[in-house]
């Protein structure tokens, strides 16, 4: 197995997310999750683009599906990922578990919290904005556009501000 693709793997694995491709939610929770934990500082080099269920990344779907024919061939290696790198994921992690008291599954949370970045930070639209655009285009995640705001501030991955 390349580099590239022991690096995506080490980093699925730190934050919990796992490589299986299966279903439809495993890989929209890939997606997010990378989307995300490249935010933490972990830059594998993959560029998102809007998709109608939010940030999407062709080239981190080929490499997902290739990770996954390699992982049939080959066993798992206890390969880790730098500390530094690690810690910064370790960091980031309760953030891809939706808050308790909201009534989303997991891969709901990480389609909101990381569309709602991707509206506010590559889209450039303010709160309400990015909230209208969630309200049009994810009418049941957009309520809770708010809960998104506040957890990626808590997370230093967005500004809490309008």
């Amino acid at each position: 197995m390349d580099g590239a693709l022991t690096t995506l793997r080490l980093l699925l694995d730190e934050l919990g997310v796992g490589s299986d491709i299966r279903t439809l939610d495993d890989r929209k929770r890939i997606q997010k999750a990378v989307y995300l934990g490249q935010l933490s500082g972990v830059d594998l080099g993959y560029r998102f683009g809007w998709y109608r269920m939010g940030p999407y990344s062709p080239q981190l779907t080929r490499d997902y599906f290739e990770l996954a024919s390699a992982l049939a061939d080959e066993p798992a290696t206890d390969q880790r990922l730098r500390a530094p790198y690690r810690d910064r994921l370790a960091r980031l992690r309760p953030l891809l578990d939706p808050p308790a008291d909201l009534p989303l599954d997991r891969e709901q949370w990480l389609e909101l919290a990381a569309s709602y970045h991707y509206l506010r930070h590559a889209r450039e639209l303010d709160h309400d904005a990015a909230r209208d655009v969630l309200a049009r285009e994810k009418p049941l995640l957009a309520p809770h556009a708010d809960r998104a705001r506040e957890e990626l501030a808590r997370h230093a991955l967005a500004s809490a501000g309008t």
